[in-house]
């Protein structure tokens, strides 16, 4: 892919290492907290400017655990175990003000800059080797209209900002396969992936998960109560803290930024 493309290969050299460096800090950053559903960090080390082989992390092995693969069809029950996980994590991000500069990055912003309109538009076209149909054709024609338009928005970075709440911290890559269940039991073992960590919107996550994990008909009928889940678990876990906004706020926002997370997340479930 990159075969011949020296600046392609030093944009993945700094990708990498920015993601590995993030995931140090969010583990350091949430070490601080108690019974949070995610593995333990043992030992980790940030990539220096010069060391490019020196980034390290040691995490707790999730014993009798399996991946929520995406291919599989989950319940709404295994998404509100992971609504109410986020929104303790969200909480601690409430108690503990985050300061370090990598998080405070514009994700949706900083995800544009190492791809091409072109590659962008390109992993929706991907669906036409999978489903050929003339419906599926037109639907690529429309998101080939609104690509073009909508192609680096980063209204979902923003919006807390421009409408004066505090943002809470956000995994950013919540799909299934960063999620692990216990063999046995099938209750949530841990989220993990924490490289695409930033400040946002928490429903970014739910909404993300949701899209990954439902149905269209299970995540049309269970969003109101997935988001009520998470809400409750984060006031619940804040200890006294000021909530950055209501649940009917929250929900609100949750309707500002579900299609922008759709978009935004659709070409990955395309690829």
């Amino acid at each position: 892919m990159f075969d011949g493309n020296e600046a392609a290969w030093d944009m993945m050299e700094s990708k990498l290492r920015d993601v590995h460096d993030v995931e140090v800090i969010t583990y350091d950053f949430l070490n601080d907290f108690e019974g949070l559903m995610m593995p333990k960090k043992y030992y980790g080390r940030r990539v220096g400017p010069e060391d490019k082989t020196g980034g390290q992390i040691c995490l707790e092995y999730m014993e009798n655990s399996r991946m929520m693969n995406f291919h599989e069809k989950h319940t709404v029950e295994h998404v509100k175990q992971i609504a109410r996980a986020i929104g303790k994590i969200q909480a601690c991000s409430l108690k503990k003000e985050p300061t370090a500069p990598e998080l405070m990055k514009d994700f949706f912003e900083e995800f544009m800059s190492t791809m091409t309109l072109e590659a962008y538009s390109g992993m929706f076209k991907g669906m036409l080797l999978l489903d050929n149909t003339k419906q599926t054709r037109d639907l690529m024609e429309t998101i080939d209209k609104l690509v073009s338009d909508y192609y680096g928005s980063n209204f979902a970075s923003t919006i807390c900002q421009k409408l004066g709440f505090r943002p809470v911290l956000v995994n950013g890559d919540l799909r299934t396969e960063n999620v692990l269940f216990d063999k046995d039991t099938g209750d949530l073992a841990a989220l993990i992936d924490w490289q695409c960590t930033h400040l946002g919107v928490g429903v970014e996550d739910l909404h993300r998960i949701a899209l990954f994990a439902l149905t269209k008909s299970d995540r049309s009928a269970s969003t109101p109560m997935l988001i009520e889940e998470m809400y409750d678990s984060l006031v619940e876990n804040l200890d006294g803290a000021e909530p950055p906004y209501s649940l009917e706020t929250l929900l609100l926002l949750s309707d500002l930024i579900f299609p922008h997370c759709a978009f935004f997340f659709a070409a990955g479930c395309a690829a």
